[in-house]
């Protein structure tokens, strides 16, 4: 089988476990809460820590595999990640559930930044589509994880579906050693020169991009299944299933993504991809509550807020230089997925006290400070639209 076949193959099905042990939480948030008797705002305080540890293990992550090699922190992070599940199983109040999620978040975020780096020094030219197939395949495994979170947690016991997706995190971190990539290696006082990648010009706009798209992408992931229910009357199968969706609509906006950011430039695709995550949650809000308004909501929103990541990581590839590419995409993981957590518990917080549709209210008003964003990028990167595909 070709080399890159087999790494891609791979690869993705890291990416997929990697977001699968969190995608765990949402279709089973009301039943987690029951279970260790606990609030929306109390889990959302967890999740917020959760992933403020997943995204600050990216500065630690990407650095690392400039060190020590992309591949061996990938196994590292993809197998301690499945390990650390197993402490679910002993977790009957609130302080062994968080452990165990900020053990696994700790691990698990290495991979992104590490990941990056390995495809796009792998793939120097088409930069973007080879991010979009990497991520599009990520997709593709995540399509049936809330579905199947659901049915293990209701059928058995929400631990348990958390640490069947461990299991499988454990074996695919086993068969990464088929992996193989000769890695340019360079001294420490270049790959940590961070005040160096910081000097990138007019760098603030895509770190303010990523914390608000980070927002988003946290704040809709872990309370859509509760909004569909609470909010709208739906049966938590129904809900399950919808986030499902987005993910299934996803991988094409991965695809999309990728090979649009190489043939017309990654800042129009992020103008397209805002666009999107505004229009969609306003249908969602503001048009009349029936299924085929979900499904809109899905597809519209799945595509879109995909479609920005190998966009974004194409152009951070195109603004940095090889020699701290490992460090510039952790920043760029660190401040989407790290400050951009905080929407766990703000929501958390705003669900208690006000509703679940106050919480994705806020939601749309970070998605048009999102696009104001997205136009400043656009105008000031836009001598980056054409990549090297085109």
């Amino acid at each position: 089988m070709n080399r890159d076949v087999v790494a891609f193959t791979i690869l993705g099905a890291a990416h997929s476990l990697n977001h699968s042990l969190f995608l765990v939480l949402p279709p089973l948030l009301q039943n987690i809460a029951s279970s260790l008797g606990v609030s929306f705002q109390t889990l959302g305080l967890v999740a917020t820590v959760t992933f403020f540890i997943y995204g600050t293990g990216a500065l630690v992550g990407g650095p690392l595999s400039d060190a020590i090699g992309s591949v061996k922190v990938t196994r590292i992070s993809i197998g301690f990640a499945g390990a650390s599940s197993l402490l679910f199983l002993i977790s009957r109040e609130i302080y062994t559930f968080a452990a165990a999620m900020f053990l696994m978040a700790l691990w698990a975020s290495f991979y992104h930044p590490t990941a990056n780096k390995l495809i796009a020094q792998a793939f120097r030219e088409n930069t973007g589509n080879a991010m979009g197939v990497h991520n599009a395949a990520g997709n593709l495994g995540q399509v049936l994880t809330p579905t199947v979170a659901f049915f293990l947690g209701i059928l058995v016991d929400w631990r348990f579906s958390f640490v069947f997706f461990g299991l499988l995190s454990i074996v695919t971190a086993a068969v990464m050693s088929r992996i193989k990539l000769e890695e340019e290696r360079f001294p420490a006082e270049k790959r940590l020169a961070i005040t160096e990648f910081l000097r990138v010009p007019n760098l603030w706009q895509i770190l303010l991009f990523n914390a608000l798209v980070g927002f988003l992408f946290r704040g809709v992931e872990v309370f859509f299944p509760t909004f569909l229910s609470l909010g709208r009357g739906y049966t938590g199968e129904l809900a399950a299933v919808s986030n499902s969706l987005i993910l299934a609509f996803g991988t094409a906006g991965q695809l999309i993504g990728g090979k649009g950011s190489d043939r017309m430039g990654p800042t129009k695709i992020l103008l397209f991809a805002a666009s999107g995550i505004l229009i969609s949650l306003l249908i969602l809000l503001m048009a009349p509550t029936n299924f085929f308004v979900v499904v809109a909501f899905t597809l519209i929103y799945g595509v879109s807020v995909f479609a920005h990541q190998p966009s974004m990581t194409s152009l951070v590839s195109r603004v940095t230089p090889l020699h701290l590419m490992g460090l510039g995409f952790g920043v760029m993981f660190f401040f989407s997925f790290g400050l951009g957590s905080v929407a766990a518990v703000v929501c958390g917080w705003l669900t208690d006290a006000y509703g679940v549709e106050v919480a994705f209210w806020l939601n749309a008003g970070v998605a048009a400070a999102l696009l104001v964003v997205t136009l400043l990028i656009f105008r000031t990167f836009r001598g980056f639209s054409h990549g090297s595909g085109s």
